[in-house]
């Protein structure tokens, strides 16, 4: 395959005549990746996504974009695998040349100086999934809503669902929410809900005596289960895997308005990788039209900054309300105000 072939290939041949010099810098990339050979990728996503194919999609088609790469591919998906590839770039073992930390790590790597800093925008990515300082991509798009059972909430109830619902009496004892409610972070924003309207909110969610759960994918299980009548600030993509798993006729799913919308999972080269050009390729594919239509399949992530993902889909038209950088690095300040609010509640 020439390397006009291969970069439309990866970032799609309409976007070359934007820059010369952006496909001149990929030309570079592409020939150092081709004596690179190889590359390994530390990714959230499940090899299979409810007995249906995810990273093993992913890596399928990246290869057929880019066949002079062997790609290998390890889950790094929860905080304790997190930290343990923190740690051990910050003792100098570097495992994967493509890696993920969330976004509270990031103050951490940055101290500690792990991470790659590459001009991402001039590669073509999006500069909202850009991150401050260079740090990386943010590659994986949440959109939060509320999902219900439909044998306890009726559709025409359901469909009408609002933020304030959440915390009504009339749900009292009935709502489920995760530990850390990033939806109620974002309608803190001053040009969303603000904080005041935020925490008078959150002591209603004590009034109400709202169950705060760990794991957002058993949360939904338990809904499914009756244990619940809604939960509040769910993941769309938790909704879309269970529906994909063929358990979705119970659930139904509201993206009330504003629409919290964020931007995760910060996804960087780190210092000393091995086969820096081939990350490279990988990170630019993956933010692609092409990457974020495939993670839309597989996990319901895609950006909605990419026209034709379902996500672009569903807030197209809609009032959403985006976790801004300035407010997102004040993250942990901002729950630790919504949880003292709540009364530092019981979690299951």
């Amino acid at each position: 395959m020439s390397l006009p072939a291969i970069i439309g290939a990866i970032i799609g041949a309409s976007l070359l005549s934007v820059s010369p010099l952006w496909a001149q810098s990929l030309d570079k990339i592409v020939e150092g990746a081709k004596k690179e050979g190889k590359l390994k990728v530390g990714l959230t996503v499940r090899w299979e996504e409810g007995g249906k194919p995810g990273a093993k999609k992913f890596v399928e088609v990246f290869q057929t974009r880019c066949p002079f790469l062997k790609v290998e591919c390890e889950r790094v998906g929860g905080s304790r695998e997190r930290e343990r590839v923190l740690t051990e770039l910050a003792a100098g073992k570097i495992s994967h040349d493509v890696a993920v930390l969330s976004e509270t790590q990031v103050p951490t790597a940055l101290q500690a100086n792990v991470t790659e800093k590459v001009d991402w925008k001039t590669l073509g990515v999006i500069a909202q999934h850009v991150h401050p300082d260079g740090f990386g991509v943010n590659y994986r798009s949440q959109l939060y809503g509320i999902s219900y059972n439909r044998k306890l909430v009726s559709d025409d109830v359901g469909r009408k669902l609002t933020w304030e619902d959440c915390a009504a009496p009339t749900w009292k004892k009935r709502v489920a929410m995760d530990t850390r409610p990033r939806h109620l972070e974002i309608l803190w924003q001053p040009h969303v809900w603000g904080r005041e309207k935020t925490l008078a909110h959150a002591r209603q969610l004590a009034a109400n005596q709202t169950i705060f759960e760990r794991d957002r994918t058993g949360a939904m299980t338990k809904l499914a289960l009756g244990e619940y009548a809604v939960n509040c600030g769910s993941f769309f993509s938790t909704y879309y895997e269970h529906s994909r798993s063929g358990r979705g006729e119970i659930i139904g799913f509201k993206l009330a308005e504003p629409i919290p919308v964020n931007l995760g999972d910060v996804v960087f080269i780190p210092r000393g990788a091995a086969h820096p050009n081939s990350a490279k390729l990988w990170i630019i594919w993956s933010l692609s039209e092409e990457g974020q239509k495939l993670l839309d399949e597989v996990e319901g992530n895609g950006s909605p900054l990419i026209s034709g993902t379902q996500t672009a889909k569903l807030v197209k038209g809609k009032k959403a309300a985006w976790y801004e950088p300035q407010y997102r690095a004040k993250a942990e300040e901002i729950l630790k105000e919504i949880l003292e609010a709540v009364g530092l509640p019981v979690v299951r």
